[in-house]
């Protein structure tokens, strides 16, 4: 879950503000630990299933908060 962390953290700094992340399919237990992270996360708005052609259930789209300017 660190790499996950840093990934999207990485994301936000360049403004990349919609990611893919590519769990695989499985048991879904990876999906879950993802999806758990993320819907607690203040830098995170939504986490959702993408389209089939887009990785379907075995990956989740991440929708991230702007990072702050100071």
């Amino acid at each position: 879950m660190s790499v996950v962390e840093e990934y999207l953290d990485e994301c936000r700094r360049r403004g990349l503000l919609e990611v893919r992340i590519v769990h695989g399919r499985g048991q879904g237990v990876r999906r879950a630990e993802v999806r758990a992270r993320w819907r607690s996360a203040a830098t995170c708005s939504i986490s959702a299933t993408p389209r089939p052609a887009a990785g379907g259930w075995g990956a989740t789209l991440v929708l991230l908060a702007p990072r702050e300017v100071k």
